[in-house]
């Protein structure tokens, strides 16, 4: 068990061992809760797919399935 030590702002630092054995990163939310006294933390879910289209755009399957160009010329600046 490690020991951490809450800051006068109550913010307290999660050990990297245990960052490291939950591939926590910066940004990462946890759900906090009391249970039989015991401070509980535990990663939220990450959504298994973030679209990649947030704005809604319509897409038909043809232009889905479309080849991406990738050369130089035709990328955006």
């Amino acid at each position: 068990m490690e020991t951490v030590i809450l800051s006068t702002k109550g913010q307290l630092v999660i050990p990297s061992s245990i960052r490291n054995a939950l591939r926590l990163k910066a940004g990462n939310r946890l759900s906090a809760s009391i249970d039989d006294g015991n401070i509980v933390l535990k990663p939220e879910e990450a959504p298994a797919w973030k679209p990649l289209n947030p704005a809604g755009v319509k897409l038909s399957a043809t232009e889905l399935s479309q080849a991406v160009d990738l050369s130089r010329e035709n990328r955006r600046r």
